[in-house]
């Protein structure tokens, strides 16, 4: 009998099940990973729920650090952001034939293999969405002088791109509010970053852009307008380069403020 390991949609919660599957000792081919609400359950299989543990998350990413290189390491934490039912167990086997071989930096490159291969995938996909909110993602000056910033990426990058800007506006008060899954990242200025639930940030409710945020803003969307060529419109290639999904909070395209902060 298959036992299936149900574990938090969550890099975390992933590794946390790795671990159990691991400690289990049934045997990796009568154990199986997949996340929470994954649809009709199956016959002759054995359903264990995992609880999120982050010191047993820290455990099994310390080791895949240290015996796999980090190549592995940051392909785990990316394929863990994408939303793919298959990615917890594929994550399980990279890191089972990694550990069983002599030189587990080189389980990553075993393409040949359908979970690496998978990895692989869910990996480009979530590395190349960071890498665009990169680019795309605009910050706004708050009344309070914090800078904040909204963001409804398909997968959850928010973990990945925040020590980005957290190396950037070191010196900055800053919030990055995924409004899809309902988080944020916080960052104290001269300090470190968390992720914490948005619904602990209803104090910003209310606040609105500062003054000096209000006239940049239009300095910057006039300066925008103005070097535009009209004979040169080419709204097809634009879209391409710049999809639509990312306009709505983007300055340049008047970024829609009739939704509240953190609504």
């Amino acid at each position: 009998m298959t036992t299936i390991f149900v574990c938090e949609d969550s890099l975390d919660g992933i590794l946390t099940g790795v671990y159990e599957a691991w400690d289990s000792r049934l045997g990796h081919e009568n154990v199986r990973l997949q996340t929470e609400a994954e649809g009709t359950l199956e016959l002759f299989c054995q359903y264990r729920p995992v609880r999120r543990d982050l010191e047993k998350a820290e455990k099994v990413l310390r080791t895949v650090r240290r015996r796999m290189g980090e190549k592995a390491r940051e392909a785990v934490c990316y394929a863990a952001a994408c939303t793919d039912e298959r990615k917890a167990d594929a994550i399980y086997r990279l890191i089972v034939l990694g550990l069983s071989m002599a030189d587990g930096t080189k389980a990553v490159d075993c393409l040949q293999n359908p979970a690496v291969l998978l990895v692989e995938k869910l990996r480009y996909k979530a590395w190349h969405e960071a890498e665009r909110m990169l680019g795309f993602l605009r910050f706004e000056e708050l009344e309070n002088g914090v800078l904040y910033a909204r963001m409804e990426p398909p997968y959850a990058v928010l973990p990945l791109i925040a020590p980005h800007f957290a190396d950037r506006l070191y010196q900055e008060n800053w919030i990055i509010h995924d409004l899809r899954r309902g988080q944020a990242a916080v960052h104290r200025a001269g300090g470190g970053w968390f992720l914490t639930e948005a619904k602990n940030l209803s104090a910003l409710e209310k606040e609105g852009r500062s003054g000096a945020e209000q006239e940049f803003q239009k300095l910057w969307q006039a300066f925008c307008s103005s070097i535009a060529i009209e004979e040169r419109r080419n709204p097809r290639c634009q879209q391409n380069l710049l999809p639509l999904r990312f306009r709505p909070y983007m300055t340049e395209f008047g970024a829609d403020r009739s939704r509240t902060v953190l609504n």
